[in-house]
Order: structure tokens, then sequence, then C-alpha cells
């Protein structure tokens, strides 16, 4: 059994950022992930994919990102950037560590692992993430078992899908649109389009678009702001290099939004039937929420948590915050760029929590 004041589950961005705050506080903490390596998950992203933010707006506090500062890095440099971040400011992460059960009491959290290990903390921090699991309808279930189907998370390369395929990217966000334009020039692609969204461009007048969001203080407006309110309604991405007649260039018939399947034809609210071999789901992400079995701290929307800029990260537990989660508290939340505006606030409420609770070292 391990003992530590401050146990955070996740080493993703969020994560090390307070884990490096706290450890340059003195106060014990560890990390848990179940990964192998740091930075395992942007390993296995597309190996097409560049970041939709360069190299200078791609950075956690205290350690620069290497490179051309206006370039775009790719998910290598991103992962190997986090790992050597964790041994710049020397963390204590333990890999390979899944967890599997977290209990509460008086004493604090038990938090036990897949490989029998338990480790016990006054405080406990969520920090598994933004883009946990690819949500895959119900709807997919219509599909028989000769139709490839895979998730945006499990989707690397074209080589995944055999030449000339039909393919039905389903959802138009940066993933699908992404993912469309990299089978393009080896399969038949159509992309399922949902709600209309502004489509931005990465760069104006020679600059980062995030740069500009940045200085303008855009994307930091508070969650519970009008500006904050306008920008989730809306939802912007940094995909206006692949708008719909960009993409049609490629040879990409754009659909309307899926609504039904009928004997493996995917049908559009237009009334289109695609006859299709493979299926890309691109529909946003869940949380997965298996691992945290405290009652009421997650629920069907995932878990269970406060936003905005006063509040963002606290649960119903005491001693218990969440970090590197989608509009915490700003559309910055998720960023690298914005993630130490919410790890600073988290890491001050854990500094406080410890003071007024007796240490376990």
């Amino acid at each position: 059994m391990m003992k530590m004041d401050c146990l955070i589950v996740g080493a993703g961005q969020a994560g090390l950022s307070l884990a490096a705050i706290l450890t340059a506080k003195n106060i014990n903490v560890c990390i848990l992930e179940r990964e192998t390596r740091i930075g395992d998950v942007w390993r296995r992203r597309p190996d097409n994919m560049l970041l939709f933010t360069s190299r200078g707006m791609t950075q956690l506090h205290g350690l620069p990102f290497p490179g051309i500062e206006d370039g775009y890095p790719d998910k290598n440099e991103v992962a190997d950037y986090l790992e050597r971040y964790a041994s710049h400011h020397n963390l204590t992460i333990h890999t390979q560590t899944e967890v599997v059960e977290v209990k509460h009491d008086k004493n604090g959290y038990s938090v036990k692992t897949k490989d029998g290990k338990v480790f016990n903390a006054l405080c406990l921090v969520n920090a598994t993430g933004a883009n946990q699991l690819a949500d895959i309808p119900v709807l997919s279930g219509q599909l028989s078992a000769d139709i490839q189907q895979i998730g945006a998370d499990k989707y690397q390369e074209p080589k995944q899908i055999k030449a000339g395929s039909r393919v039905a990217v389903v959802g138009d966000g940066a993933s699908g649109r992404q993912i469309a334009k990299d089978l393009a020039a080896t399969a038949k692609v159509t992309l399922f389009c949902g709600s209309s969204r502004p489509l931005l461009h990465n760069r104006i007048m020679g600059k980062d678009i995030f740069w500009w969001l940045s200085k303008s203080g855009l994307l930091f407006a508070n969650y519970y702001s009008l500006v904050g309110k306008i920008m989730r309604r809306r939802n912007p991405i940094p995909c206006g290099e692949l708008k719909n007649h960009r993409l049609a260039a490629f040879g990409i018939k754009i659909a309307n939004r899926l609504v039904d399947i009928k004997d493996n034809n995917l049908c559009d609210l237009s009334g289109n039937q695609y006859e299709v071999d493979t299926v890309i789901w691109c529909l946003g992400y869940k949380d997965n929420t298996v691992w945290l079995t405290l009652p009421g701290a997650a629920d069907a929307n995932g878990f269970v948590c406060k936003n905005g800029h006063e509040e963002g990260g606290k649960t119903p537990y005491p001693g218990l915050f969440i970090v590197g989660r989608k509009w915490l508290s700003s559309r910055g939340s998720e960023l690298m760029l914005g993630a130490y505006k919410d790890t600073s606030r988290v890491a001050k409420w854990v500094e406080n929590y410890l003071k007024d609770h007796v240490s376990l070292k």
C-alpha cells in the first residue's frame, strides 16, 4: 500500500501540468497512467495528423516546445514533448497502471489498480482527459459483421482499409474531415455531415488563429459568459482548409446527416442511401467513467463537476477534482495552451485542502 498527499489519474497534458505545480510546492504527488509510455495516446493518432495549434501555442508552463515556433507539430512531437516534460520536472509517475476502483472515507481516497496495488491519498484528481472513448451510436448495431467499423480513436492510416473500398465517415468535425481527406486517394469516401458550424482557417494575417483567440481573450472566455455561451453553441473548429467544396475537389461525396441504416445501406436526412464496405465513426468522444466507482461521481453525461473560472473542476466529493476536460472553465481548457489556467486553480484547492487535513506521509 502506497500513501501520498495527492494522487492524479492520467499523465496527459493536464495531469502533468498539475503534478509539476504541486511538486514545486513540495506536495507529495504521484500520477497513475495506464499506458506503457507517456504520450502513447498521441502516438496512436492518425499518422498524417498535424495539430491545429502551432508549436508556440502547444506547450505547457515551464518548458518551451522545440522546433520552429510558427510551425505545426505532428503527433510524435507532442508525445515526445509530454514525455520530456515529465522528466524535466522529475515527476513521480507509475505507467502501465490502470485504475479499476476508487473508494472514499474519512481518511481520504483508496485507489485500486488492475494489478492489485492500492494507493491511498487525501486528494484525488481525475486527469484522464477530454477524448477518452469514441462515441459509437446504437445505430451501429444494425450493420452486419462483414461491414468494417472503426472508431475515430482507432484510425491511424489508410492501410487499415482495403484499397477501393466504399467508406462512410460519419461526423464532420475535425477528426472526420481529416480522416476523409486522408482516405480520399485510396478509397471512395462519403462524409456524413451534421449541424452546420463555422470552419475557421488555421492562420489569419500570417498568425496562428489560436494566437488571435488568446490575445483577444476569446480562448479563455468564461464558460458562463455571453461570449462563452455563444462559442459553445456555435462550436467553431479550425478546419477552414477542409471545407466541403475543398473535400469535394478530392473526390469526396458530401452527404446529409445519417438518420438510419437499412440492409447495410446508410440513409441520410435527404433520403439518399449509400452502400458501404467500411464505416468510420467520428461523432465525438465520451468519458470513460468505469474506473471512478464513487456513487454520484459520474452520470449519463460523464463525470460530474462544476464549470467556470471560479469553480471549474470541483466535484461533489471533498478533495476530488477534475482537470483537462472540454470547457472546464473556457474553450482553452482542453488545450495545452490553456492547461495552466485550470491546473493552477486546482493546485491551490489541493494545497488548501491538505492544509486543513492530516497528511498521509
